[in-house]
């Protein structure tokens, strides 16, 4: 088989679309090596029209890192624990038995560990016809446009993470004791350095983050939401309308995203999702 990979920019801000490969085949060397750079060019990538068994899905998501098993186990796919299922039909079974949009507010995946994963990929299984999006930012660019002396001041700066803040702006999973026993608090900068990019950009998660070390509660909150403001702005975004068979990679080193639970009632959106381990920010 013959591939015909193209790329295509997608938004202003961030985001590569890819088309013309089939992740059921190997891919040659020369696409591993495109789609890796457009990943870390772009920082979201869209690789278009998939129809993969979770087998296959997982197998395929390996050209970019060490897939990992995520927090809740409820969550895995029954017969490939490394993928999560996200779905309209989720709810908070260990809290208040409502309905969960998971990753409703912006945030970057896995920023309560001590180790974040890397990357994060969505495969849209099924997608609503209209609603469902998600939403990205640019967290470099973010960073770069912040006037000098606020670049000087949050640069040697860090924040504590935890899997409940008191900070968040949406209802969250509840986890079982044991599971909550594997992520305590954690501490990360402000601004971290891409160890492949080489580039600073501002690592935030406005869901997780708890406080700025060394400051007092009312400054570093006037802060952290001041940076959330200016880091959200339309000019950085990237806002992505699903299609089915749709896989999404994104970088969460340098991104923040959302997802959108405004799609109609009844209809029915289901993604597997799988994150690769990455290394402890700096």
């Amino acid at each position: 088989m013959t591939e015909a990979l193209t790329l295509t920019r997608l938004g202003d801000a961030l985001g590569i679309a890819a088309a013309g490969i089939d992740l059921n085949q190997p891919l040659a060397a020369s696409s591993r090596a495109a789609l890796r750079r457009a990943l870390l060019d772009g920082l979201v990538l869209c690789i278009r029209g998939q129809s993969l068994t979770p087998g296959a899905y997982l197998a395929a998501m390996r050209a970019f890192g060490e897939p990992i098993t995520q927090v809740r186990q409820a969550a895995r796919h029954p017969e490939v624990a490394e993928i999560m299922i996200l779905s309209s039909e989720d709810r908070d079974d260990l809290g208040d038995g409502k309905r969960l949009v998971v990753g409703a507010h912006w945030h970057s995946d896995d920023s309560y560990k001590a180790v974040p994963c890397a990357l994060t990929m969505l495969y849209g299984v099924e997608v609503p016809v209209s609603g469902g999006d998600t939403q990205f930012v640019n967290m470099y660019r973010a960073c770069e446009d912040l006037p000098a002396e606020m670049r000087q001041k949050i640069a040697p700066l860090r924040v504590i993470h935890k899997y409940d803040s008191s900070r968040k702006g949406t209802r969250i999973a509840a986890l079982t004791t044991a599971e909550a026993q594997t992520v305590p608090d954690v501490v990360h900068p402000l601004v971290r350095t891409h160890p492949e990019a080489g580039r600073k950009a501002l690592y935030m998660n406005p869901n997780r983050m708890e406080a700025v070390v060394g400051l007092e509660r009312a400054e570093s909150d006037a802060l952290l939401d001041a940076l959330v403001r200016h880091a959200t702005q339309p000019r950085y975004q990237y806002r992505h309308q699903w299609r089915p068979g749709d896989i999404l990679i994104w970088d969460n080193r340098c991104t923040m995203h959302k997802a959108n639970g405004d799609y109609p009632e009844g209809a029915r959106r289901l993604m597997h999702r799988i994150i690769v381990a990455g290394t402890v920010p700096a």
